[in-house]
């Protein structure tokens, strides 16, 4: 119902119900287990929405279902990860030689003529 709502046309399994709640000055995010009620929660919670709120988000499953990529799809994959790869390592060795630089430019002046 929520989904339809705010007009969502993805797969209904693709998201679920978080509770959003304060305790001591931090802010926890979870999952509603499948045995919890909202209405309830809220209810226990008080019309303080800063103490208890829900948000409808993207599930976080961390798991990827590789078997359903084609072989091209995966090696596309892998293309694109060892690019970023390179650059990556690229990004370092240019940091670090520039602090390799002004190390040495330090050292100079340190030691003087």
């Amino acid at each position: 119902a929520l989904l339809n709502k705010f007009t969502v046309a993805d797969n209904p399994a693709k998201y679920a119900l978080y509770k959003r709640y304060r305790r001591e000055e931090q802010v926890y995010v979870c999952k509603l287990a499948d045995g919890e009620k909202p209405l309830f929660l809220r209810l226990l919670a008080g019309p303080n929405s800063d103490v208890l709120s829900f948000v409808l988000r993207e599930q976080q499953t961390g798991e990827v279902m590789w078997d359903a990529f084609s072989i091209p799809e995966l090696c596309n994959f892998l293309k694109i990860l060892d690019k970023e790869e390179e650059e990556q390592k690229e990004a370092i060795v240019r940091r670090y030689g520039a602090y390799r630089q002004r190390l040495e430019e330090a050292l100079r002046e340190v030691r003087g003529p």
